[in-house]
């Protein structure tokens, strides 16, 4: 998604949210800095989008929130008789751990490195070791899980295992695809580079056991993903199967 059409919803999410734009500035050149100390060059960058697109064009997708019901719906998912298994799935955040957990590698993994469980950030460093591409999101909230984490990426920085992002006007070297939580910024990741199809599994929008704060993302995420679903005919959830 270009920047100019994802800037009035990027607005709509600071007022309501009371966010400051200079923040997620911040944080994004912040991160800008870092890539430019760590020798991340454009070649490094063209290789790592190429990456992503061949991950992603083209093929079935299943992207995984975080939701409580991932372990159960991923097991359902598996036993589907339409299933290929050469799904491509895209984790947000804390679901890489779950499908590690069920001895299966996300492709990709979408994260601000502010899971809700301590050990999040290093399965995602696990991960990686054995293949993901991770995406590390920077915003005006997160600049300092960036800095206690950041160093562990910086090889598969350099080797083209990570991609850059933000919410806001994305400085050089980030990207901006579209998205607020890590969960409809997989939804529109997908959408972006040109899925196949795309299918949602542990994703709980009414989860009672979240606090206010959460409760609001995700009814924002809700809106975001209803949203790209009626451009996108393709992006379904489980539950729709």
């Amino acid at each position: 998604m270009d920047y100019t059409n994802w800037e009035p919803f990027y607005q709509i999410i600071l007022n309501r949210f009371g966010f400051s734009e200079k923040s997620d500035i911040k944080t994004a050149e912040w991160f800008s800095d870092v890539l430019t100390a760590l020798h991340f060059s454009e070649k490094t960058e063209d290789d790592s989008i190429k990456e992503l697109k061949n991950k992603i064009a083209g093929k079935n997708i299943v992207v995984c929130g975080n939701a409580p019901s991932l372990n159960d719906e991923y097991l359902q998912f598996q036993n589907q008789k339409n299933t290929t298994g050469d799904e491509i799935y895209i984790a947000a955040d804390g679901a890489a751990s779950v499908l590690l957990k069920n001895r299966k590698v996300p492709d990709i993994i979408v994260t601000d490195l502010d899971g809700k469980h301590q050990n999040d950030a290093i399965k995602e460093i696990e991960a990686t070791d054995k293949g993901a591409l991770l995406l590390i999101h920077a915003h005006g909230d997160n600049l300092d899980k960036l800095e206690k984490y950041l160093p562990a990426f910086s090889d598969k920085i350099k080797e083209n295992a990570v991609v850059p992002t933000c919410q806001c006007r994305p400085p050089k070297k980030l990207h901006n695809f579209g998205g607020f939580t890590d969960g409809d910024r997989c939804v529109f990741l997908a959408d972006e580079f040109g899925a196949a199809s795309v299918t949602l599994i542990g994703f709980d929008f009414n989860d009672p056991d979240v606090s206010p704060m959460k409760k609001k993302k995700l009814q924002c995420a809700e809106k975001l993903i209803q949203m790209i679903r009626e451009q996108n005919s393709k992006i379904r959830f489980f539950s729709e199967i």
